[in-house]
């Protein structure tokens, strides 16, 4: 994974994040413990710790992997919070920063793996997102293909729990999307 997939999981689910509505907040997600604000908020408090992790500085949220930050980052204009945590990302994956060790609380990692986990989870809950909305899910076959393959790797059955499920078999003509979801425990 690099900094252009990172940018291109974000360029794809901007568009979903900007259709979303306050009316919205309250449908489940595929995330079945979180409804669309919690979720929301949790990929917002992504974008902020990836940038945290990339740049080598605290998050400005208070949540970590897979939680949801205990203020509501969305407020008013979550397009416009989209927007501002991803421009911050992206310029924090900039220069070096995948090609370079980072500190985390859970030790020394590569920068490429901290930009893959990011790239996935912002990606993935694109794809969450417009699920429970209705949206489109056509995200880029290409883009899920490089993402199941970064998965593929990083992800074990050991490595699954709490929050990924079992994998779901998926037919190997299926879309790259749903083969990808099938793999995180969603039903493409």
């Amino acid at each position: 994974m690099d900094a252009n997939s990172l940018q291109r999981a974000c360029a794809a689910t901007e568009p979903i994040v900007e259709r979303l509505s306050p009316a919205d907040y309250g449908k489940t997600t595929p995330c079945a413990e979180w409804d669309v604000h919690q979720l929301l908020n949790h990929l917002l408090g992504t974008l902020d710790l990836g940038r945290a992790l990339l740049s080598d500085t605290p998050p400005e949220t208070d949540a970590g992997p897979g939680e949801v930050p205990s203020a509501d980052l969305a407020g008013d204009d979550p397009a416009k919070a989209y927007r501002v945590g991803m421009e911050s990302l992206l310029a924090a994956a900039g220069g070096d920063a995948f090609g370079r060790m980072h500190s985390t609380p859970l030790g020394d990692m590569p920068g490429a793996m901290l930009g893959g986990f990011t790239t996935l989870d912002i990606f993935v809950h694109g794809w969450d997102l417009a699920r429970a909305t209705g949206q489109p899910t056509a995200l880029g076959d290409d883009l899920a293909e490089e993402i199941l393959g970064f998965a593929r790797q990083a992800i074990t059955d050991d490595t699954r729990a709490p929050r990924i499920g079992p994998e779901i078999p998926a037919s190997d003509r299926a879309s790259a999307i749903d083969r990808l979801m099938a793999y995180l425990g969603r039903t493409p």
